[in-house]
This record gives structure tokens, sequence and C-alpha cells, in this order.
């Protein structure tokens, strides 16, 4: 395949072209790299936010990885953050903390502007102890919600799990087709492993079961998992959310 350098928001990138040189183009979409070695995530760019140079020569360069190969590579029955390289929220190094934060900020940035971004969090002092959930929306129409709940006595997962599903429910009030193209973003990785993985529910079942059934209904949502902790704004944010929660306040609130 061949690549021509651009800028995308502000970032050199490589985008993939045609035998003519002129971008590969699908439904104003554009394969796009950020890096140039093998095995490099190749994300999909909306045209409008690319900076096409047009003395740029093509080059080759060695296979990528899109999000199709990602998604058909068979499920580990892991954590998410195992062998990221990302190591563990409270425990990770600076090193760690900074490849997962950008590798966060090139997912974020790969994103169409026509997608709805969510971050959830949850958590409790002590485990079980007082539980909160903290959801933050930034909806593709320019409107935004942040909701902390509080949820009395609860487990960390219960919370996590509360997050999305209140992040669900506010795609609803915000009358979102079901195909609407939404992200969430979650760093639980318990979260993701059993609404995402297949992993077994053992406990939180009727919990995990409607929240499968939610995200069945709504084919546009596609549940990420996000490392916490490492200076990602809308994780960050959710995170404060949940600390409120867990203080006892429940709030919501809609902007634009």
């Amino acid at each position: 395949m061949s690549w021509k350098r651009a800028r995308f928001k502000g970032k050199d990138v490589w985008i993939e072209v045609d035998p003519g040189g002129e971008p590969r183009e699908e439904m104003g979409r554009v394969p796009m790299r950020y890096s140039d070695k093998a095995g490099a995530k190749i994300y999909r760019a909306n045209i409008g936010n690319l900076d096409l140079d047009p003395d740029a020569d093509p080059i080759e360069l060695p296979e990528g990885e899109t999000a199709d190969d990602q998604k058909a590579a068979p499920a580990k029955p892991s954590k998410a953050s195992k062998g990221s390289g990302f190591g563990k929220a409270g425990t990770r190094t600076a090193s760690q903390a900074a490849k997962a934060a950008e590798h966060a900020r090139e997912r974020l940035d790969a994103l169409d502007a026509s997608t709805t971004v969510v971050f959830t969090d949850g958590g409790c002092s002590g485990n079980p102890g007082p539980a909160g959930s903290g959801v933050y929306a930034r909806f593709a129409d320019g409107r935004w919600a942040e909701v902390s709940k509080s949820l009395g006595r609860g487990t960390n997962n219960i919370a996590e799990l509360t997050a999305i599903d209140i992040a669900l429910d506010l795609l609803d009030e915000a009358d979102l087709p079901a195909d609407a193209p939404v992200v969430v973003f979650s760093d639980s990785d318990y979260a993701n492993g059993v609404l995402t993985k297949g992993w077994k529910a053992k406990k939180n079942t009727e919990l995990i079961l409607g929240l499968r059934a939610k995200l069945k209904a709504r084919p546009g949502v596609d549940l990420q998992w996000v490392a916490g902790h490492v200076g990602v704004e809308g994780n960050e944010r959710a995170d404060r959310l949940a600390n409120a929660g867990v203080a006892g306040r429940s709030d919501v609130r809609w902007g634009s």
C-alpha cells in the first residue's frame, strides 16, 4: 500500500493513497496512521480534518493493523491492560502513563466528528462501601451532559457497571438514534470484560444482562477500555463526578 504525509489536527500522519497519489477515500473517510512502523494501528479519519500536501511523494510502508483486524483477533481471558505496556492504575511508571495517555489521545483524535464520546467511571470508599458513578458525555451536535450519582453501599464493579448504564440512558434522553456512532470509554477491565469479551458473569448478573441487552439494542455504541488517571480529560472528569457520588451527591447537568 502507498502512503503520503499529511497533517491531522496539528499532528504529522500518513494517509493511504491510490496509484494516482490521491487519498483512498470511502464515504468521506481515509485510512490514516501515526507511525510508519510495521504493525502500526490504522484509523479512518474524516478527510475534512486532513491537511494534504500535494507535493508529497507516495511511499510504500510496512503493513499496519486496522480496527477490523483488532476486532477479529481472539479475545484473551486476561485483563484489558495486561500486556498493553500501560501498567495498572496506582502502580504505573511515568513512562507507562505517558504511553497510555498518548494511546488514548490518538484514538480520540481519530474519531469522526459525527461520533458522540462518553467517559464513565465508578468508585467506592472501601470495597464494598459508599459508592458512586460518574458520566461525562460530549454529543456530536455540541451538547454535553455530566452525571454524578450516589449509589449508597456498593462495590467498585457495581459502580463501574452502573456508570455505563447511566451513559446508555443519557443517549436515550438525548434522542440519539440506535445506530448513531458513540464511543463509551471505561477504565474498568472488569466492565469491558463482561460486556465485550464474553467473560462469565459470576456476580452482578442482573445488571450485566441488562447492560448487554441495552448495548445490543444500540449497535452504534462501541464500548472501549481506556487507561484511568493518566491525564485524559474526559476520564479525569468522570472520575471527579464518580467521587462526588461516593461523597453522597447526585446531580445531572446538560449544556451546549
